[in-house]
């Protein structure tokens, strides 16, 4: 065996891994988004687009489409901007005790998403919840609110465990990259004139924004395919007012049964996701190694 070809011996244990887990599922759920299969005789027919119509045309489909473009946006947006304020302050040379800081601030990363969405759900209890208790001591309500039982709340609600639960992963990303800045180049800026601003926009910025690329995409890749909080939180209600993609596939496929409309939903769910990672690549991350 020639000498170029070890690479790919060595590789293909993690390859066929890869082809195991991922694609061959991948695949299959693509295949039962055509195929409408019986449970209870097993007989499987060839439907072809039918199951993509008729979820289409589901306004619960639809509903749950506009939910996780909201929950993806408001998750990312305020993970991110909190996470990167708590990096730079972070990194500040000012700041003192910052072992202690992060360490503190690890704890919602490590915590299980099981046992932080009961903490927070808990917490936004109408009754016993502090949340609506600090709230009211602080005038800010007259009246406890139903977080996560109400429509109007249900999905704040979720999204504001999602930040928390993010941040402390943004701000450890954003951190790591603040610190390879090079303290030469921003010296030799301040010497040229240029203000504190100046520096932060037009040399920090452009030296970190391959990591703040990959942060942003990670985060919205994991955003949208997630289920654990929504689900524990609010299981996609009231009346649906919260349910995401995920959980419209967890209910077509694990409640109504009907595994050809969960297969077609998780296939568009997979075509968004995937292309909105192509588009990103394309005209962000791309852009910026060339630049």
């Amino acid at each position: 065996m020639e000498k170029n070809y070890w690479g790919y011996v060595y590789i293909a244990p993690a390859l066929l891994f890869v082809f195991a887990v991922m694609l061959i599922p991948l695949v299959y759920t693509l295949i039962m988004g055509f195929v409408k299969t019986d449970l209870f005789t097993g007989k499987t027919e060839f439907v072809g687009v039918k199951q993509f119509l008729r979820i289409f045309g589901d306004q619960y489909f639809r509903l749950a489409v506009k939910n996780t473009f909201l929950w993806t946006v408001g998750s990312v947006v305020f993970q991110f901007l909190i996470g990167f304020i708590i990096a730079n302050i972070l990194n500040a040379s000012q700041i003192r005790g910052k072992t202690i800081i992060r360490i503190l601030l690890m704890v919602p990363w490590v915590l299980p998403s099981v046992v932080s969405a009961m903490v927070w759900d808990w917490s936004y209890h109408p009754d016993y919840g502090i949340i609506n208790e600090i709230l009211k001591r602080a005038g800010i309500i007259t009246q406890s609110i139903n977080w996560t039982s109400s429509g109007s709340t249900s999905l704040i609600s979720a999204i504001i465990v999602n930040v928390w639960k993010m941040v402390p992963f943004v701000a450890l990303m954003t951190e790591a990259a603040l610190q390879g800045v090079s303290q030469d180049l921003k010296e030799a800026a301040r010497v040229d004139g240029a203000k504190s601003c100046q520096v932060f926009f037009h040399i920090v910025i452009p030296e970190i924004s391959s990591s703040i690329n990959t942060v942003i995409l990670l985060l919205s890749i994991w955003t949208m395919n997630s289920f654990t909080f929504i689900y524990l939180l609010t299981e996609g209600g009231p009346a649906h007012s919260s349910e995401i993609l995920s959980l419209y596939i967890y209910r077509q496929a694990f409640k109504n049964y009907d595994f050809g409309a969960a297969s077609a939903a998780a296939s568009v769910l997979f075509v968004i996701t995937a292309w909105i990672a192509l588009l990103y690549n394309r005209f962000v991350i791309r852009r910026d190694r060339e630049c």
